[in-house]
């Protein structure tokens, strides 16, 4: 084996080590069983090809083995691919699943934003017209207070003239009587006196 390929060999050894580190990272984020049990897959691919490279870069000085080695990890290198490639596409179709609930509840969410708008308009008009009818039953209602506080004054005075008037006849009655009893006096005085003398 030649210094490039062995090069090629230890730099491949350098990222699978850094694939199973993240590929750990990321089996802990999964909340959904079927992808944990993909993730551990393809960690133990990952690990197998780590092992087979390692593998590789020990037997390379045999040709039968090295064969055979590098067949394995083309092998397990197109099932990982399929793996990682089934993991994307179940991962897109969520996504795109998730994606149009959104625009969906978005849509909905929009249409209620205009209805409660449009009521809003509504009930700002009809607030509108509330207040309009609400001061012209206050102005109704200050005419009809005036009306009936005049009302209550004529009917005060005309009441007091009524009890002054009846008070008046009443003491003239009162002097026509006096005067009638006097009068009545006099007369008897003058009976008596004639009837004395």
């Amino acid at each position: 084996m030649n210094v490039f390929n062995f090069i090629l060999v230890l730099l491949s050894l350098v990222f699978l080590i850094y694939s199973i580190f993240i590929c750990r990272r990321m089996i802990t984020a999964f909340t959904r069983p079927i992808h944990r049990k993909t993730g551990h897959i393809m960690m133990a691919l990952m690990v197998v090809f780590f092992l087979g490279y390692v593998f590789y870069l020990g037997f390379s000085y045999h040709e039968l083995y090295s064969n055979f080695v590098a067949s394995l990890l083309f092998f397990f290198t197109a099932f990982f691919i399929m793996l990682v490639i089934q993991l994307n596409h179940s991962f897109i179709i969520s996504l795109t699943m998730k994606s149009l609930e959104l625009k969906h509840f978005s849509e909905k969410l929009l249409n209620e934003t205009e209805s409660l708008s449009s009521s809003k308009q509504q009930l700002e008009r009809i607030k509108a017209l509330l207040e309009q009818k609400n001061q012209e039953q206050e102005a109704v209602l200050k005419k009809w207070s005036a009306w009936r506080i005049a009302l209550a004054k004529s009917l005060a005075k005309k009441q007091a003239e009524q009890e002054r008037a009846a008070q008046g006849q009443a003491k003239q009655e009162n002097k026509s009587a006096e005067q009638g009893d006097e009068k009545q006096e006099e007369k008897n005085l003058e009976e008596v006196n004639k009837e004395s003398s």
